[in-house]
């Protein structure tokens, strides 16, 4: 198969086929283009030299018509000078750059027509080419949208299955039990009194009692 060819149905692939078929699309496109590339970039060497060949042909060409038009020369000067032997030399010299002539004018007409047909095919594949990669960048978009969506529902979904309002009720609860806990910590420290502070209560009273029964003994002795 030529190069051509080869570089043709690599570029007719269908791309999805490829993507379906890869473990990563990513990876695996990335690696079609790259080889694509290259294969167009050979294609276009090719080009080149059969470019290179057509402007030699054109070169031998211009080369033997010089040749021709100095035989002639040659042999006009040598018949003036009665010289016809060597006239004969150059009017052969000058067939055989003729003959030469027709052979390399042959060729470069086919070669001209090598030439347009490579840059017209170098073309189509360049073109194949760009679309290929903007297909390939599309493609590489769509498949990292669907995983971000893909990897996002699932987060979804699991959070649907553990409702993470139950976590947060249920940690609520807790508080509102520690903080009650907390208020019936400090009401029984404010209003209930101990065994022992009772007893000093009483005698805090007594003690009381006393004081006041003497202040009444020393008024009634001053109103004596």
């Amino acid at each position: 198969m030529s190069l051509f060819g080869k570089v043709k149905d690599l570029l007719q692939a269908n791309i999805m086929d490829i993507v379906n078929k890869a473990e990563d699309p990513e990876k695996m496109l990335n690696l079609y283009v790259e080889r694509a590339t290259e294969e167009v970039r050979n294609f276009q060497i090719q080009v080149n030299r059969a470019v290179a060949d057509k402007i030699q042909l054109e070169e031998r060409i211009e080369t033997l018509r010089k040749e021709i038009a100095q035989r002639t020369e040659q042999a006009t000067l040598a018949v003036q000078q009665g010289k016809d032997d060597l006239a004969r030399s150059a009017l052969t010299l000058k067939k055989q750059a003729e003959a030469s002539l027709t052979d390399y004018e042959a060729q470069l007409s086919d070669q001209t027509t090598a030439v347009i047909d490579l840059q017209e095919n170098f073309r189509l594949l360049s073109e194949k080419l760009e679309k290929a990669k903007m297909e390939r960048n599309n493609l590489i978009m769509r498949q990292r949208r669907a995983q971000t969506m893909k990897k996002a529902n699932e987060t979804v979904s699991g959070l649907s299955a553990r409702d993470p309002m139950g976590d947060i009720d249920r940690m609520k609860e807790r508080v509102e039990r520690m903080e009650a806990e907390a208020k019936a910590s400090k009401t029984m420290m404010s209003s209930g009194n101990t065994l022992e502070d009772q007893f000093a209560e009483l005698e805090k009273s007594k003690a009381n009692s006393e004081v006041e029964d003497e202040l009444a003994k020393l008024k009634a002795g001053l109103n004596k």
